[in-house]
């Protein structure tokens, strides 16, 4: 167990939150150092520095990508930029915080979340190699928020997910660089998904149905062919592979049809057969003002063997742990 958020994991080395700092392993999790910090004053710092304070005032860094020629984090509703030591404020996000932050041919993504009950605009925001300023990459009318932005290695697209209610619950798909976009698949709740992963014939997702049941999909890219794989005990909010293994964790949220008060989390070998891998128990601080219990992964491309995962507002908080997936290597 390590303490803290790993938020990125290469072949090469891990990256891990703690508090306002930045830290890098190169023997898979046995010695740290300090590569940078967010440059926040006195009190934020504070706050990011207790695992109760992050909860209830949404600090702390939320997600970590790896580009071509720098690094971004998202941190307290604010982007930064670290290149060659130095760690820049770029401005904060548009929405509240985004779910996933998306590094695709030299540039970075993200999607509009936010409340938006009157459904204004929401957009797909997009931030070119060495430039500073995010510009709208797509503007989406009459849907609540964006989930996530997501690259397609197999075939060079990007994927954006969006929702929430039937008729806004949709992924899509764009070839061009956002130049057009087309909707994939979309028109219910078991089209309401954040996190995408992908194989050679396939995109995986699982379900964000607070008042339905939700399942594990399956979908050819066409969306055509859709297979339900598994049911599983709640919300899918987030996703990884480990080498060729998928992985797909629930959320613990407020729901009369959802109402399981564990965290759980999901894993493939063939993509077909599902089985639960670990959960986690909610732990006693109350949702409404410390968050949602639900299970964290990294980013980048992982180190083949190893699934690395952060407990959130369960059993274990802010702790990430590690599972052997394949092993004998």
């Amino acid at each position: 167990m390590i303490g803290g958020r790993v938020v990125y994991v290469g072949r090469e080395r891990m990256i891990a939150a703690r508090g306002s700092r930045l830290l890098e392993s190169r023997d898979g999790g046995l010695a740290w150092k300090q590569i940078g910090s967010v440059p926040v004053g006195f009190i934020e710092k504070t706050f990011m520095s207790f695992r109760l304070s992050c909860r209830l005032l949404r600090k702390g860094m939320h997600h970590f990508a790896v580009g071509n020629s720098c690094v971004l984090v998202v941190a307290n509703r604010a982007v930064y930029s670290m290149k060659g030591g130095q760690t820049r404020l770029l401005g904060p996000v548009h929405g509240s915080r985004p779910l996933a932050l998306c590094p695709a041919n030299g540039a970075f993504y993200y999607g509009e979340y936010r409340s938006n009950p009157e459904r204004s605009s929401v957009h797909v925001w997009k931030l070119k190699k060495g430039e500073d300023k995010w510009q709208a990459a797509w503007r989406f009318e009459r849907i609540r928020h964006v989930h996530g932005v997501f690259y397609d290695p197999y075939e060079n697209s990007i994927w954006v997910t969006t929702g929430d209610l039937d008729h806004e619950a949709g992924i899509w798909r764009t070839d061009d660089d956002f130049k057009t976009m087309e909707k994939v698949a979309g028109g219910s709740q078991q089209f309401r998904a954040v996190q995408l992963l992908f194989t050679k014939d396939h995109v995986y997702f699982g379900s964000d149905a607070p008042d339905d049941k939700n399942y594990i999909f399956r979908m050819d890219r066409s969306g055509n062919a859709l297979e339900k794989l598994a049911a599983v005990g709640s919300s899918v909010f987030h996703g990884c592979r480990v080498g060729n293994h998928l992985f797909f964790s629930t959320a613990i949220e407020p729901s009369k049809v959802n109402n399981s008060r564990y965290a759980e989390v999901w894993g493939s070998a063939d993509g077909i057969n599902w089985k639960l891998v670990r959960k986690f128990k909610k732990d006693f601080w109350p949702m409404k003002y410390f968050q949602y219990g639900q299970v964290l992964f990294p980013a980048g491309p992982g180190d083949g063997e190893n699934l690395w995962m952060t407990p959130f507002a369960v059993e274990g908080d802010q702790r990430t742990v590690r599972v052997t997936v394949v092993s004998g290597r």
